[in-house]
């Protein structure tokens, strides 16, 4: 006799990231209800370890750079093995592998697309437009992480935007509420001082998220308050770039290159604004988290966060690429502490109010069951 449904997710990696944070979260808080597997493309990560250590099968296929067709025979046999009833595919290229994956058998499981995000700049690709359309017909649900994600898959993939539910993601507000730690020792961890003007963000350094423009930006405020402090967490490919591009600003001593942490609450309770300079965006985990710990937030008005941000409420918005736009919002927050500590509040209201991590759950619980009774969206 059959248990519980059988869901695999399907995504590039398990690193600790928007896309693979939101699957972890999935699986811990629908296990009572469905029994989970995680298949990885391209490699394991940190996440994926401890879901695994978990007792949670999780299979990596360690896919080559480009177009990687034998990966399709490879994965199905995976799915097959697993027995999977509903396939979760997170992103583009997990859809596209996972899809055909799923196909390649006599009793085909349910798929489920959901998109987390677009590179910059996206544009239309006619070739990838018509072999979507064959992906579509075996593909039974699509969800977008924001409205504008949503329309860029209906303008840049062909998708029907009538198929594209929009389920924005959510966060622990539990985890990131305001707490009475000890902020001092917090900072004295990272070699912060009390009083310093903190500006933080975690965020992979990766092209989309524009660290140099943060650090253009950070250099404007380091020459009108010198007691700011940029504090950056995570690691990524142009980590070094972002160091050297700092020691030429001359803002060096005055950055705090933190490496990848698990402790991000407590990061953001001791940081007195967080930032987020990304060229785009979907719905971004580390804002909403921001939001949740009560931290006024700066971003850039890109992709999904004037749908989170409420400007002049929650935060403040500048333009991609902007430094000198981020750098006036920047200190905008600096020079009015009770208004930052209206918007920090406010901010956490808003995440209360639409994008906790109860509510995208049950969302999602709610779409893999209707999914698994045969329906289509």
């Amino acid at each position: 006799m059959r248990g519980k449904p059988r869901v695999a997710h399907v995504l590039h990696s398990m690193t600790v990231a928007g896309a693979e944070t939101l699957a972890a979260l999935m699986i811990r808080r629908m296990h009572d209800e469905f029994d989970f597997a995680v298949l990885l493309l391209d490699e394991i990560g940190p996440l994926g370890e401890e879901i695994r250590a978990s007792g949670i099968p999780v299979e990596v296929l360690e896919r080559r750079p480009g177009a990687n067709l034998d990966l399709v025979p490879r994965a199905a046999r995976v799915l097959r093995g697993w027995r999977a009833d509903l396939v979760h595919t997170h992103q583009y290229t997990p859809w596209f592998y996972g899809a055909l994956a799923a196909i390649w058998g006599l009793k085909r499981p349910r798929i489920l697309f959901t998109e987390h995000g677009r590179h910059y700049p996206d544009f239309p690709r006619p070739k990838r437009i018509v072999f979507n359309q064959g992906l579509l017909s075996f593909t039974d649900g699509m969800a977008a992480v924001s409205g504008f994600v949503r329309e860029c898959l209906a303008k840049n993939e062909g998708l029907p935007r009538r198929r594209i539910r929009v389920l924005y993601n959510g966060v622990d507000e539990a985890r990131f509420a305001p707490a009475n730690g000890d902020r001092a020792a917090l900072r004295k961890s990272q070699n912060l001082a009390e009083d310093d003007f903190v500006v933080g963000i975690p965020a992979r350094f990766a092209p989309v998220k524009d660290h140099a423009t943060l650090l253009r930006a950070f250099a404007r405020v380091r020459g009108e308050l010198p007691r700011a402090k940029l504090a950056m967490a995570g690691d990524g490919p142009l980590r070094g770039e972002a160091e050297k591009l700092a020691g030429e600003l001359g803002i060096l001593p005055a950055c705090r290159f933190l490496g990848v942490r698990r402790d991000i609450p407590e990061l953001l309770r001791s940081w007195d604004v967080f930032v987020l300079s990304s060229l785009s965006e979907g719905t971004s985990v580390t804002l909403l988290e921001a939001m949740a710990a009560e931290l006024p937030v700066v971003a850039t008005r890109v992709g999904g966060n004037p749908e989170i941000v409420e400007e002049n409420a929650t935060g403040l918005l500048a333009e991609r690429g902007d430094d000198a736009g981020l750098a006036r919002a920047l200190l905008g927050i600096a020079a009015d502490p009770a208004r930052a500590r209206t918007f920090g509040k406010a901010g956490r209201a808003r995440v209360l109010r639409a994008f906790t991590a109860d509510r995208m759950v049950e969302s999602y619980r709610t779409l893999y069951r209707s999914l698994l009774a045969g329906e289509r969206t």
